[in-house]
């Protein structure tokens, strides 16, 4: 895509087992106090985000979900899965599943039905988490960079892995 290109977001849904309602005061104030007192920087991007507007989250279990989520590739649009530190906690089998349900929709993945992943998770290597995006047809995997686990900082640095 041109650099001058902005991608149209035409449908974004996110997935928590146990969501919280960020309009409800409590859950606001619960999530809040999991954030460190000594990072006013933290705090600062968290109430930021509180603010913006949040896509609808159905509140499932994620390979479930996914798996659902899958089989709705539309026709003409590029249909991204992501998620940001969640999978090392994920059981091995839910993985396991995850990466299957992923090959196969990728299997199925067109240039008028694409399909991509991306990733921002914990790897072993430092420092912070590794960046990485798959796209189908074709399953070419690219390393995008590292990024800090809070979202302090990006080091963009899009790489063939």
């Amino acid at each position: 895509m041109p650099a001058s290109t902005r991608p149209e977001v035409v449908n974004k849904r996110g997935v928590d087992l146990r969501s919280v309602d960020l309009e409800n005061e409590h859950d606001r104030l619960r999530l809040l106090s999991y954030l460190w007192p000594d990072q006013p920087d933290r705090m600062a991007l968290t109430e930021n985000a509180i603010s913006l507007p949040r896509p609808p989250v159905d509140q499932a279990d994620a390979i479930d979900w996914l798996e659902t989520r899958l089989a709705q590739q539309p026709e003409g649009r590029l249909h991204l899965v992501y998620h940001t530190i969640a999978w090392q906690y994920f059981p091995k089998k839910a993985q396991q599943r995850g990466t299957a349900l992923r090959a196969e929709a990728g299997q199925k993945a067109t240039t008028t039905r694409p399909l991509a992943h991306l990733s921002m998770e914990a790897d072993g290597d430092g420092p912070g988490a590794g960046l990485t995006l798959t796209t189908w047809p074709g399953g070419a995997q690219m390393a995008l960079g590292r990024a800090d686990f809070h979202g302090r900082w990006i080091d963009w640095a899009a790489k063939p892995p």
